[in-house]
């Protein structure tokens, strides 16, 4: 049984760039030191920096926090084709 978070809104808490808490996170995708890949509520989201390690992840509760050098976080959502943003 897949765990489906989309009714409830995510919340991300970054504190000094050194410690993230993330709520809504439905997956894991990939990880290394220098990146994170999550699935939070059907948008895929990428944490980059350095030293990142996840200290805890419950997939029950969707909750997860990590650690490290964080540089940046980006959501990426899907976007219309180049065709339409060009013809409007």
């Amino acid at each position: 049984m897949e765990n489906n978070f989309n009714n409830i809104p995510d919340r991300l808490e970054l504190i000094g760039r050194k410690k993230l808490s993330m709520t809504g996170v439905s997956s894991v995708d990939g990880f290394t030191e220098q990146s994170l890949k999550l699935t939070v509520n059907g948008s895929k989201v990428i944490i980059n920096g350095e030293n990142v390690k996840v200290t805890s992840y419950n997939k029950s509760n969707g909750n997860l926090t990590a650690e490290g050098e964080i540089s940046e976080i980006k959501y990426n959502t899907k976007s219309r084709p180049l065709v339409k943003r060009l013809f409007k």
